[in-house]
């Protein structure tokens, strides 16, 4: 079974410094959508330093990661199709769909001593 993920919305921006009459702004619209066939939501505290495993659940590749911090930076590393790690630090949202090279692991890694929670969101292109 399949289901559809869709990312929608726009972005602004309008600069506070030019009279509004003539201020470059910038806007674009955000429509995004992909098939997937398999998704996973979890919420994490990483109540110590060491790096937590997420754990995919039924999700092998992962097409979309969306990660939202609560309460403070992040480090996640991850590894993809591709074969290579990398790290992303985050403190707000951070939003990856990738159908050429799927997230295969990932990691999180607070700030030392300071608790935070990471909602997480993964699904795999059908």
């Amino acid at each position: 079974m399949a289901d559809s993920f869709k990312l929608t919305g726009s972005y602004d921006v309008t600069p506070l410094t030019a009279p509004l009459s003539f201020a470059q702004i910038q806007s674009a619209p955000i429509n995004e959508a992909l098939t997937i066939k398999a998704s996973m939501v979890t919420e994490m505290d990483l109540i110590l330093d060491p790096a937590y495993t997420v754990n995919f659940g039924g999700v092998v590749n992962a097409h979309i990661v969306i990660l939202k911090s609560t309460n403070g930076k992040v480090l996640a590393t991850l590894t993809t199709a591709d074969g290579t790690a990398q790290v992303v630090p985050f403190d707000t949202y951070w939003i990856l769909m990738s159908e050429a090279s799927p997230v295969t692991a990932l990691t999180l890694t607070r700030v030392a001593g300071v608790e935070t929670t990471v909602r997480v969101y993964l699904a795999e292109q059908a």
